[in-house]
């Protein structure tokens, strides 16, 4: 599968790192599931596919990823020497995970990248350039749905994480990478609304007045009305605009977002988002998300 995708020509990419004097700074922006599970349940070699997304998203400032659990090792390797990381919460907050991971011990440890519970598999990279190393924060959400049906989320303790992001010319932007709640029942609707409001929360707390992208997979899907009443309360709830981000190919439906909003002297325009196709091509993809891009330009307010 990687040869054929290495084999034909990968969309326009963003460039890194461009500046652009008095009309402020370009940023690019990744956000990705890379669906890093076991082989088992991934059904194809994710081993197979990490190292051309690596070797794709490296060339982003700044990349969001989420389901990296069994392989974010293999991608890290493609930044090693570009770019900071920073991972999400892990299972330490929640001891009904702890508890799974030590009575299923025994019974997996024999069965090659397969060890649930999983954290958060968050992660976050950020060039050198424009990182700021000790502002990472994770946190777990309080709230899943569903063990063994209803897509089984309890299995991974999905959270937030957030880092801060500075240009050359002072400008500054908070990220926020989050995974929600997956599925469509009664359940999965309501433990995805604590979610949003457990993440707008953190904003609120952690970003008062600053600039902000949030985007991740929020598992949302805007022809149900439930998630697009509260994709709408979560975007007025912080002043947040939608950059434009969505799948282009008809193989994809909505769950991924970036959005974004000014604030704290910095302010941010979207100059394109769209899907990364680079990750797909010739009826092939490397996961079972679109990769969603935004390219912003980031200037001071006066």
């Amino acid at each position: 599968m990687v040869a054929a995708l290495l084999s034909f020509g990968f969309a326009s990419i963003p460039a890194t790192g461009e500046t652009a004097g008095d009309d402020g700074t370009v940023l690019s922006l990744l956000s990705y599931n890379i669906h890093g599970i076991s082989g088992l349940i991934a059904k194809d070699d994710p081993r197979d596919r990490m190292p051309t997304i690596g070797w794709l998203t490296h060339t982003y400032d700044v990349v969001l990823v989420q389901e990296d659990f069994e392989y974010h090792g293999e991608l890290a390797q493609q930044f090693a020497n570009t770019a900071n990381r920073y991972r999400g919460n892990g299972i330490g907050s929640r001891p009904d995970l702890i508890l799974a991971k030590i009575v299923s011990f025994p019974f997996l440890v024999f069965i090659p990248r397969f060890s649930p519970p999983y954290g958060a598999g968050l992660s976050i990279f950020v060039d050198k350039e424009h990182s700021v190393p000790e502002s990472s924060i994770s946190e777990a959400y309080s709230d899943c749905y569903g063990w063994i049906k209803y897509s089984a989320d309890c299995w991974s303790a999905k959270g937030y994480q957030r880092v801060t992001v500075h240009t050359g010319d002072g400008t500054e932007v908070d990220i926020y990478n989050t995974h929600l709640e997956a599925g469509g029942s009664t359940g999965d609707f309501a433990a995805r609304r604590l979610q949003l409001g457990q993440l707008a929360d953190a904003i609120e707390r952690l970003s008062d007045g600053r600039a902000v992208i949030v985007a991740g997979d929020f598992n949302t899907a805007m022809i149900r009305p439930a998630d697009r009443t509260m994709v709408r309360e979560f975007r007025d709830r912080l002043g947040l605009r939608d950059s434009g981000a969505a799948p282009e190919l008809p193989i994809w439906r909505e769950r991924d977002l970036i959005l974004f909003r000014n604030g704290g002297g910095t302010v941010i325009e979207v100059e394109a988002a769209g899907e990364a196709l680079e990750f797909t091509g010739h009826g092939t993809a490397l996961s079972d998300h679109a990769a969603l891009y935004a390219r912003f330009r980031l200037r001071t307010s006066h």
